[in-house]
């Protein structure tokens, strides 16, 4: 195997296991990997390249590292990269700046993105969103990215990371998938149907990433005609795609503001 910047994170463990620390030792998040069901979830959507920009280090240094436990690699020229990447760019201009700092969000366990999102929602076009954070938020930016956004990314020091985020293009606005409650199925009517077949979960205390982790696990436990009900939060972003790559559906009810119930369950 020839791990190169594009190789995923997953064919790297599944290799070998002791690749978890190698890993690691970039940036502590990734020790999480060492859950097996984390690395299930994670592993197949971070590349060589992902973690880097993760961990703010080069690709360079995370493939010698696991050139030092016996892989095979293939280094790139980081400096020609970086050249030209500074002559491809245009930096903004940082003069209408909205900052918002989501380390004090992401501290009390909860996923900054409605916070994100929300404050893009009210701001003007000619203004620069300055996110403060610990790591640079590679899922979110390229997810912002498809939606007509421009981004940098500056590194203050080794526990602050600073993105620019400016509207660049118009958003063509994605296809949205019809939830069951779109096809004329109400949550109380799902709750009639599934009653005596339902597992309960209750996610609204759990740290991220443990909500959508513990919700992904429980639903490997239940028969196709038994359905998951779940209290949590908020709508779970992140989550719901990976419901639809599994082959599940959802209704949800907002009883209030800190409180989202779901009933989840096969197409």
């Amino acid at each position: 195997m020839i791990v190169t910047e594009k190789t995923k994170i997953s064919e790297i463990i599944k290799e070998k296991r002791e690749a978890i620390e190698v890993i690691a030792s970039v940036n502590k998040n990734f020790r999480k990997l060492e859950n097996p069901f984390l690395r299930k979830l994670f592993a197949p959507r971070v590349s060589i390249k992902d973690a880097a920009k993760i961990g703010g280090t080069g690709v360079n240094e995370i493939l010698n590292k696991l050139k030092e436990i016996g892989f095979k690699v293939q280094l790139i020229n980081e400096n020609e990269i970086e050249n030209n990447n500074k002559k491809n760019n245009k930096l903004m201009k940082k003069d209408k700046i909205v900052k918002l700092d989501v380390r004090p969000i992401l501290e009390t366990g909860t996923d900054p993105y409605h916070a994100i999102t929300d404050t893009l929602k009210t701001m003007n076009k000619n203004e620069i969103l300055l996110i403060i954070n610990t790591f640079e938020p590679v899922p979110l930016l390229n997810k912002l990215k498809s939606r007509g956004y421009e981004y940098e990314v500056e590194r203050t020091d080794e526990n602050t990371v600073l993105t620019y985020l400016k509207k660049e293009k118009d958003f063509i606005k994605e296809e949205k998938k019809e939830s069951p409650e779109a096809k004329g199925l109400s949550f109380e009517e799902i709750e009639e149907k599934y009653q005596g077949k339902m597992h309960e979960i209750d996610v609204r205390d759990l740290e991220m990433p443990m909500p959508m982790v513990s919700i992904l696990e429980e639903i490997e436990k239940i028969n196709d005609n038994e359905a998951l009900y779940v209290h949590h939060k908020r709508l779970p972003q992140y989550l719901l795609p990976e419901l639809e790559t599994r082959g599940w559906i959802y209704v949800n009810k907002e009883i209030d503001e800190n409180n989202m119930k779901f009933i989840i369950y096969k197409k």
